[in-house]
């Protein structure tokens, strides 16, 4: 069994994915709120704890840290304050010398779940950092099945452009980190990583050619546009956790479909087998 801690769950936006999610894998998964106030709905499936508004946050981290809990999900509670405590050294639940956010996205136009980095953690990230970032997400891919995953580092053209900070980062990253279990290529343009017919228009060979399996942006601003015009205006499926802890952490915005909270949570639940 699998058991999920939220701080910050006791609500009915929550409610809705614990009742979706539990449809879904029914006595396989469990989850442990950490709120203030009374419970929602004393017939709700899950554990209630209830406590002050100060420490939800704390006594779910500590649960995790115990081991009585597998995944820490976000509730309607800071994502900064989340990693706060989760990083205090006490806990010992650092992985990783740098987090970062993975978000699986499920496009219509695709028939394929495509990964996407880091729209949600790092603000700037130099070549080092970027090479962490890929290296995060790579292992996510193999948790979820993808074996070999191609990774597309973006920028606005496929071409070198020393004038360009996202294409000089791309070139950088792309000439220095080798993988055996991925490929990584970059300057490259979403059309090209994504689109095999402008691949074919624009007569583009190269090792990665409409086939990405992880979409790499070159900073926060880039993703978090993304990602949003994604949600505003399609109908993409998309969730994202935080990685490079010894266990996945689930971050959502109050504004995401259920259906995307639940895809958050099931590229969690995917990342404890791999």
């Amino acid at each position: 069994m699998t058991t999920i801690a939220i701080p910050g769950g006791g609500n009915s936006e929550i409610l809705q994915v614990v009742k979706a999610t539990k449809d879904l894998y029914g006595e396989a998964v469990q989850f442990v709120i950490f709120d203030e106030g009374e419970n929602l709905d004393p017939s709700a499936p899950w554990d209630y704890h209830q406590t002050s508004k100060a420490e939800r946050i704390p006594e779910a981290v500590k649960f995790v840290a115990a081991g009585h809990a597998d995944i820490l999900m976000k509730g309607i509670v800071s994502t900064h304050d989340i990693l706060k405590e989760v990083l205090q050294k006490e806990y010992n639940l650092r992985d990783q010398k740098l987090l970062s956010h993975v978000a699986i996205m499920h496009l219509e136009q695709l028939d394929r779940p495509i990964l996407m980095t880091d729209s949600g953690m790092n603000i700037e990230p130099d070549a080092e950092q970027l090479k962490m970032i890929v290296k995060n997400a790579v292992k996510v891919a193999h948790q979820i099945g993808i074996s070999h995953p191609k990774v597309a580092l973006l920028s606005s053209a496929e071409t070198y452009n020393p004038k360009m900070p996202s294409s000089v980062l791309a070139t950088e990253v792309t000439q220095s980190l080798v993988l055996e279990d991925a490929t990584i290529y970059g300057p490259l343009s979403l059309d090209l990583a994504l689109s095999q017919e402008a691949v074919a228009h624009k007569r583009f060979s190269g090792p990665i050619a409409g086939d990405a399996d992880i979409l790499v942006v070159p900073n926060i601003d880039a993703g978090n546009v993304f990602y949003k015009s994604l949600l505003l205006f399609t109908n993409a499926t998309m969730g994202g956790t935080i990685v490079g802890t010894k266990i996945p952490i689930v971050v959502t915005s109050r504004s995401d479909s259920t259906a995307s909270k639940i895809a958050a949570l099931d590229l969690a639940l995917k990342q404890l087998g791999g």
